[in-house]
């Protein structure tokens, strides 16, 4: 490698040239840290250019030709890609950080392999889940008294009873939400698949474990109607009821995933809805990610069928069965529309199925939860979060000028009826981050799109209000949508966004 190239490049992009911060003072502290590798033929002049300069070197890892050293603040993205384009150089990024799977301190923890098998942890990495996630649980009820499941249920229906109480008088069901979502970390009980999202209970079961099947596709639509972005149905019928695939294939056209257990016969052929086009199918797999000999084959999944969960009246059940199987793979999807907020049902699917693990009698293989959320929201995995992800970060972890950009604010009220069932709103934003929050009256179901002047969604929310993002966003003109899920009263909203340094602000409503 040539020397003077090289000084003059460390010149330029201002690597810094006082030898006085050492790795474990204050100034170095300050610095954004890039590891460098080098060809074993250059790393000697590099380091005596280094030297020469005074530049910052933090560390040293002689056995793999490779250096840490510091930037000022600002010039991180300049010098790696300057420096990463030089002969000699092999690659020059910045120094991430590492950080501890997540393992939940939940009292049953050590007894949960399902979890572990699917890497859960690691997704948790990753996210824990978003509230603005909604998981309908099709089922028996659910127990709104359950220590892991309180402050995680919304209002539901009871479609057996025909009204408001979705009370389980059967346990099936609430076992289905613990394996969802069941709080983690708080020293209790178990650790759910999702620990932010919530569940939305619809009684479709009597205490005996069985309903109509109108029941169950009543139980979808309302569900649908009501904010679900998942829905478990952890039940089945072995004929193809054409009410229940009218309502399967009326989520599917809202944009709602189905997630259904492939049934306990032992049998070849799917119960229903899980042989329905479109519904996400789970089998049953045990601690060798092989299929349980009474669960069905041919699903498109697998997924553990032994989970340690949530009873009614605060206890706690091992649940086995296919019905036990799919709320993980709910679990799963949730996590995933956490991840990537405007991901649709189908991309949930693709990123679940083409990253299962192979395991012989069902057509993709084993969930993984962990690949599953890393393939919908790759840039999430150099920055873990345990809580809702914000938008992705930028290529560069430093601080933009624009991030320091004055803020505007945008407040609207809305109305929304049976004939107006959606408004939309202009704004013009310079880069930077984007933050929306939409409150409504009554407290019903709602979807709040971002749309870019080229129709393309950059995020959206769904569910019973208030619903908040965050997103990064670009100097163009956005819409922001507010419609209303189902029919109903008419609702009335605020929405209040705040975006980086607008010259120029057109709210006008179209």
């Amino acid at each position: 490698m040539r020397r003077t190239p090289l000084i003059a490049l460390l010149l330029a992009t201002g690597l810094l040239t006082s030898a006085a911060a050492s790795a474990g003072s204050v100034e170095a502290q300050k610095l954004t840290r890039i590891a460098i590798g080098y060809t074993p033929a250059s790393i000697t002049s590099v380091r005596t250019v280094e030297t020469a300069l005074g530049a910052t070197v933090l560390e040293s890892l002689p056995d793999i030709d490779a250096d840490i050293v510091g930037a000022t603040s600002g010039r991180a993205a300049t010098v790696i890609a300057a420096i990463g384009s030089l002969p000699g150089v092999r690659y020059a990024q910045l120094d991430g950080r590492a950080y501890a799977s997540v393992e939940p301190n939940d009292e049953f923890w050590d007894q949960e392999w399902s979890p572990v098998t699917t890497r859960a942890p690691q997704a948790w990495d990753l996210t824990t889940g978003a509230p603005s996630v909604v998981v309908a649980v099709v089922d028996t009820g659910v127990d709104a008294t359950q220590p892991d499941l309180v402050g995680r249920l919304l209002d539901g229906h009871d479609f057996v009873n025909g009204d408001d109480d979705v009370a389980d008088d059967n346990g099936h069901g609430t076992a289905v939400a613990g394996v969802v979502a069941a709080a983690g970390n708080n020293e209790i009980g178990v650790a759910g698949y999702c620990w932010q999202c919530r569940i939305l209970p619809v009684k479709v079961l009597g205490s005996d474990g069985s309903g109509f099947n109108s029941w169950v596709a009543a139980g979808i639509l309302w569900a649908v109607d009501h904010g679900a972005n998942v829905i478990n149905t952890s039940l089945g019928s072995v004929t193809d009821d054409l009410t229940v695939a009218a309502a399967a294939q009326y989520a599917a056209g809202h944009g709602v995933l189905i997630v259904a257990a492939a049934g306990n016969a032992g049998s070849s052929t799917l119960q229903y809805p899980a042989g329905l086009p479109g519904v996400l199918s789970v089998s049953a797999s045990d601690q060798s990610d092989h299929l349980y000999s009474f669960s069905n084959t041919g699903a498109a999944v697998a997924a553990p069928g032994e989970n340690v969960t949530t009873g009614v009246g605060g206890s706690y059940v091992t649940f086995l069965g296919t019905s036990s199987a799919a709320p993980v793979v709910s679990g799963i999807a949730a996590l995933a529309l956490s991840a990537a907020p405007t991901a649709t049902a189908a991309q949930v699917t693709q990123a679940i199925e083409s990253t299962a693990v192979p395991t012989p009698g069902v057509i993709n293989g084993r969930v993984d939860a962990y690949a599953a959320v890393h393939a919908i929201a790759p840039s999430l995995i150099s920055a873990p979060s345990t809580s809702t992800p914000a938008s992705p970060p930028a290529a560069s972890t430093e601080a933009s000028p624009s991030s320091r950009a004055i803020r505007a604010k945008l407040e609207v009220r809305g109305r929304l009826t049976n004939r107006q069932r959606r408004r939309a709103y202009t704004l013009r934003t310079a880069v930077g981050l984007l933050q929306a929050t939409v409150a409504v009256r009554p407290r019903v179901a709602l979807t709040v799109r971002l749309i870019a002047p080229n129709g393309a969604i950059v995020a959206h929310r769904t569910g019973v209000g208030p619903l908040r993002f965050k997103t990064a966003v670009d100097p163009m003109r956005y819409r922001l949508v507010v419609s209303r899920r189902g029919s109903g009263p008419p609702i009335s909203f605020r929405a209040t966004v705040v975006f980086p340094d607008p010259s120029t602000l057109d709210s006008s409503r179209r």
